[in-house]
């Protein structure tokens, strides 16, 4: 916008000089240090109140957090099932196909038991509450 350089500083502490007097300039002085002390005071105090907020606000949204846990935590569930299942069929093929390499015929290979289902129930979502 605009700035103030050597110069104009100068020409304002002339002017101050001339209208004031050398007896008020260290009033003036002292007056505008105290004003921006209690600006900055109650700068920092609002400042801090906003962020008091702002963190209790995120602080009463994190409740839901441990909602969003338990789901996390049946969907790794559900993940290890789906690879032990993934593991136990690998290895029911490699039986099945070692078998008939041998010539062994003894039918389709016993298919590994189903995990079972992790869907969530009204229980689930009343423990998280």
């Amino acid at each position: 916008m605009f700035s103030l350089g050597g110069s104009e500083l100068l020409l304002i502490a002339v002017i101050a000089l001339v209208l004031f007097g050398p007896d008020k300039i260290p009033q003036m002085a002292r007056s505008v240090g105290r004003l921006l002390r209690e600006f900055n005071k109650y700068r920092d105090i609002m400042e801090s109140t906003v962020r008091a907020e702002i963190y209790r606000t995120d602080r009463d949204e994190g409740k839901d957090v441990g909602d969003h846990q338990a789901g996390l935590d049946r969907i790794t569930q559900a993940a290890k099932a789906s690879q032990d299942l993934i593991a136990e069929r690998a290895a029911a093929e490699e039986a099945s196909a070692e078998a008939s390499s041998s010539g062994e015929k003894d039918g389709p290979a016993a298919t590994p038991p189903q995990p079972p289902t992790l869907l969530a129930t009204d229980e689930d979502e009343e423990d998280g509450a």
